[in-house]
């Protein structure tokens, strides 16, 4: 980080990070939900919501990549109704687990790209933690596997990936969708 670039996130007197607030008012990067009925084996079972400071989207949709100084949040949130009035599906349900991951190659010289982890659910007390160490190794061999390098997925998060060097255009401004085809289903067309 710059002499005049503040990073996002703060640590505490122990050099644990704390606990990012207000995060929910930040970009929307995207939701992944890998639900047991799908696949048996998913490491998260759940929806994973996933929210990105606002200045390191901004420098992603101008670099391409990530700034020093990045942080993400991860949500996890439980599986609710499946049954809704506009049909059968997976709706999010209650909040279970927290979790961050910066990209600080100052303080983490040793971890992928400055990428390191951070999880604030303590599940004997039924609370997040107030701050967290750094979880080294555990977290990276999965991030290993990321497109941008040991740290988030952005290949999965289309927010991600339309904005990556997108300038300081919105790519949702835009008037055209990746998805968008000539054969939308009958349901989506305008009634003639």
């Amino acid at each position: 980080m710059g002499p005049d670039k503040k990073a996002p996130y703060t640590f505490d007197e122990k050099g644990e990070l704390i606990r990012p607030t207000n995060y929910r008012t930040w970009v929307f990067a995207g939701t992944g939900t890998t639900p047991k009925a799908h696949d048996s084996t998913a490491i998260f079972p759940d929806f994973q919501n996933i929210y990105i400071d606002p200045e390191s989207y901004e420098y992603w949709k101008e670099n391409g990549y990530f700034r020093e100084g990045t942080i993400f949040v991860k949500e996890l949130i439980r599986k609710g109704d499946t049954i809704s009035p506009i049909g059968k599906g997976f709706y999010q349900g209650e909040a279970y687990s927290l979790s961050a991951t910066i990209k600080d190659t100052v303080r983490f010289p040793n971890s992928p790209g400055g990428w390191e982890y951070f999880k604030y659910t303590d599940y004997e007390k039924g609370i997040l933690t107030e701050s967290s160490p750094a979880l080294g190794g555990s977290c990276i061999s999965c991030h290993s596997n990321a497109k941008a390098g040991y740290g988030p997925f952005h290949e999965l998060y289309m927010v991600l990936r339309d904005a990556k060097k997108a300038g300081k255009n919105n790519p949702e401004n835009l008037n055209t969708r990746g998805g968008l085809k000539p054969e939308m289903p009958s349901h989506m067309r305008e009634k003639e």
